[in-house]
């Protein structure tokens, strides 16, 4: 590997702490700042109107509200230092544990989503620049706008509507059936039955971004002179595009999967809330309902952990891909 790879790599990793220290000043301020109350909503406004003020101030005390922001910031602070991530009152659980729970969920509904939006709009986007301004180029672009501008839970309804129930094909919601088989084999079945539909979703929902850069990045390829060199030599146009002009156009096409990891994260919540994944996504709505806002804190800066990650990987690669890239 590359030196100055390797540096760049140690750099961005030494940045980490410092941006997350940011980002966790920013998430205490707005949930600090939001008027929603903590305790009204842990406890309801039905008993905290019938509590006297004793017993109030009891409640605050043991939830640490009663503390000046600064005090409860560093506290929390120092104990997310000590691995210590806080603890959800409504899961009466800690926050970590509760992560890592969902965590694995999530994972797999985000990596499948992913690989298969990133699949087919490379493959879409190939198709659309190689017969550029023909009349299925039209229709892939016609098709890519109204993707893009459809809303993701438009698409999950909608989907859920056709596929589960007019046609009865796939389980409308959930990860598991609710008699789920022991055999293994069976259970992964079955799991893989209810992944189909809420990946789709966020497949399709991301697909467009992709498709987009992909076609544009190969169709100015297209017009550079090693293109044109490549066909003077005889190469056929299959060879020209899959041997030339997609290697030189992953670069952007790898830039945009980095910077699409926040959109992928922010489309679980939506997904997960719709189809009842049992994933960090639908975890965040339900501790938004029940503003439970030490989980809220923890889940954001663990989502943006792996948006920062992901972003370094996508600098790695796209440096792997070009050896045109140097990092000083």
């Amino acid at each position: 590997m590359d030196r100055s790879l390797v540096r760049y790599a140690t750099k961005r990793i030494m940045q980490i702490p410092p941006l997350l220290l940011g980002i966790s000043i920013l998430t205490f301020l707005i949930f600090y700042l939001s008027p929603v109350n903590p305790t009204v909503a842990y406890l309801g406004l039905v008993t905290v109107q019938k509590m006297s003020p004793e017993d109030l101030a009891r409640v605050e005390e043991q939830l640490g509200l009663n503390q000046p922001a600064h005090v409860r910031y560093i506290g929390w602070l120092e104990r997310i230092a000590h691995g210590d991530w806080g603890y959800s009152h409504i899961k009466k659980r800690p926050v970590l544990d509760v992560i890592m729970e969902r965590f694995p969920a999530t994972l797999l509904l985000t990596i499948t989503g992913y690989s298969l939006s990133a699949l087919l709009g490379m493959m879409l986007g190939v198709v659309s620049s190689v017969r550029a301004g023909s009349r299925i180029d039209s229709i892939l672009n016609g098709l890519n706008y109204i993707i893009y501008s459809t809303p993701t839970f438009l698409l999950a309804l909608l989907a859920m509507l056709v596929f589960s129930v007019w046609l009865g094909w796939l389980p409308p919601s959930r990860m598991l059936s609710v008699n789920a088989p022991t055999s293994s084999w069976l259970l992964m079945q079955d799991r893989i039955h209810h992944l189909i539909l809420p990946a789709s979703v966020l497949a399709v929902g991301h697909m467009a971004v992709f498709y987009t850069y992909i076609r544009s990045s190969i169709i100015e390829a297209m017009q550079e002179d090693y293109i044109i060199t490549a066909r003077a030599k005889g190469l056929n146009e299959v060879e020209v595009v899959l041997g030339h002009a997609i290697r030189n156009s992953l670069l952007p096409f790898i830039t945009q999967m980095g910077l699409s990891v926040p959109l992928l994260i922010g489309g679980s919540v939506v997904v997960e809330s719709i189809f009842a994944w049992p994933g960090i996504g639908k975890l965040t709505y339900d501790a938004a309902l029940r503003a439970d806002y030490m989980l809220l804190m923890g889940i954001t800066l663990f989502s943006s952990l792996l948006v920062i990650l992901g972003n370094l990987l996508a600098d790695m690669a796209c440096a792997l891909t070009d050896p045109r890239v140097r990092y000083d």
